[in-house]
């Protein structure tokens, strides 16, 4: 089996440049002063209680929810509805997106509470009294009614990263241009056109923002085209930055991590409260990393690698195998499919598979031909939400006085009607499975999974997993010459940013012949 994560370690002598770690409290220099990063510092103190109350999980957009439900795979239908993109749960009230509209669904039984018909726009994200989407520009709405609260006028142009909603404000890269709005009103709080990165080298570089915010540790991360930076949320302030060679297509946030994804073989991810690079992973199915771990796939294998230590290390021996997955508890969820190649019989094409974090082995499994299983929308309380060919399906645990329903039945929204998923589109997103160049910049599509069975792997935020034709292990649109490594994390090169110290050793091991 394939050792494919290769560990990127610090080697010695870790050292904050002046520029490290800012203290900045809201508005105190004086001893109340908070040292940023800092994990107690929580994005959206209201929304602690809530499993996945933005359309990526949280803030962070990193698919993690750590105390989570454990399901034991008796899975079935609670309601089904029609819908065309990404989740929210707040409040046992499920937002969401259709043909028609934005729309809130009573989560019990998928009621529909109300639609706003009017808006074009999509990711929602539960904040406050709000429910803020990006529809181009930004739009709140009110969580009550769906009625307008207000809307943003940045006017984007070529590109608009999806958003964040953090410590009372929206963050969105809208033509390289990165934002901080007021939550309450959609003004602009600080923007920055640019910002200055220093190479390993000592030369400084000032470049646009690529697409891709997220939030976590009291600090918004963010990507130039020439490194990760974390800044102060209030002010726009840099608290940490690392340098790397080309701009990437989003960012992912947890508590001890930022996964940084790039156009390359491999991608790297970073010591959350330092910036210090931590290791590299597979460039699939990225998009999904907990507190302890990072998961990914590569043409020959899918698995987790471990942030700190190796506790998290495995990997499952497959081929040509994908799935964006929800850490969740002890637990890791993913649906697995498979690309247009034919090697024969794989053990997880088309299924819902329920692994042990901390050694992958399996729990359960669940198959599309057995149940309305698909591409994993959302976990909140215990439901499993799934896109089960253009349907939103809310999955629970059978109980004892079920009577088997399929699903089919009983549904909140029967006057949809809607019967078009005979076409085999696995989980249609309103289109999301186009994001995934990073060309549009829009990482709009929660799951990161495939939209059709051609092996374009859909975007959490412009995901690179594009399968189709990946039997070179590259990205969409990466350059032929760009097999050499991860950029920036080339083999016996320091990262070093000015003073930061900061040297990096890559070893890489030999792989065996991937068994197929």
């Amino acid at each position: 089996m394939e050792e494919w994560h290769r560990r990127s370690v610090l080697a010695t002598g870790v050292a904050l440049s002046a520029g490290g770690l800012a203290s900045i409290g809201a508005g105190s220099d004086g001893d109340d002063a908070t040292e940023l990063p800092d994990p107690d510092v929580s994005p959206n103190p209201e929304m602690e209680d809530e499993d996945w109350p933005s359309f990526a999980g949280d803030a962070g957009h990193a698919r993690f929810i750590e105390d989570g439900y454990e399901f034991d795979g008796d899975l079935e239908a609670a309601w089904t509805v029609d819908h065309d993109g990404s989740v929210a749960v707040a409040d046992d009230t499920v937002y969401t997106t259709t043909a028609d509209g934005v729309v809130a669904l009573d989560a019990a039984d998928g009621t529909r509470l109300w639609e706003n018909a009017d808006v074009d726009a999509g990711d929602p994200a539960v904040a406050g009294e709000m429910v803020y989407l990006n529809g181009g520009d930004i739009v709140a709405l009110d969580r009550e009614d769906g009625s307008v609260r207000w809307e943003s006028d940045l006017d984007p142009g070529e590109t608009m990263s999806s958003h964040t909603v953090a410590y009372d404000g929206v963050f969105v890269v809208v033509d390289g241009i990165l934002y901080a709005l007021e939550a309450d009103d959609g003004s602009v709080r600080w923007q920055k056109d640019t910002a200055v990165v220093e190479s390993r080298n000592g030369d400084e570089r000032e470049s646009e923002f690529t697409p891709g915010t997220a939030a976590m540790n009291g600090v918004v991360y963010a990507e130039t085209e020439d490194g990760v930076l974390a800044f102060d949320p209030a002010t726009g302030e840099t608290i940490w930055q690392t340098w790397h060679w080309t701009g990437g297509h989003a960012i992912y946030a947890t508590e001890t991590a930022v996964l940084a994804e790039l156009p390359g073989e491999e991608l790297p991810f970073h010591d959350a409260q330092t910036g210090s690079g931590l290791g590299l992973v597979g460039p699939y199915s990225v998009g999904t990393l907990g507190n302890e771990s990072v998961l990914s796939a590569h043409d020959y294998g899918y698995g987790s690698t471990s942030i700190h230590g190796d506790e998290y290390d495995w990997e499952l021996d497959v081929t040509y195998t994908y799935g964006q997955a929800v850490i969740s508890g002890e637990t890791v969820y993913v649906y697995f499919w498979v690309d247009a190649h034919n090697y024969g019989d794989r053990d997880y094409d088309q299924k819902l598979v329920a692994l042990d974090k901390r050694d992958g082995s399996e729990k359960w499994t669940l198959s599309k031909d057995d149940a309305p299983v698909g591409h994993i929308r959302a976990i909140s309380d215990e439901t499993i939400y799934v896109d089960h060919d253009g349907e939103l399906v809310a999955l629970r645990e059978r109980t004892d006085t079920d009577e088997g329903t399929d699903g089919e039945d009983e549904t909140a929204d029967d006057q949809q009607g809607n019967e078009d998923s005979d076409d085999g589109n696995e989980g249609s997103d309103g289109g999301d499975a186009n994001e995934s160049d990073g060309t549009d910049g829009d990482e709009s599509d929660d799951d990161g999974s495939p939209e059709d069975d051609d092996g374009a792997e859909g975007s959490d935020g412009g995901d690179t997993g594009n399968a189709d034709g990946a039997e070179n292990g590259t990205a969409d649109g990466e350059d032929d010459d760009a097999g050499d490594g991860v950029p920036g994390f080339t083999t016996g090169a320091g990262l070093v940013g000015g003073a930061l110290g900061l040297e990096w050793l890559r070893r890489r091991a030999d792989a065996d012949d991937p068994a197929e």
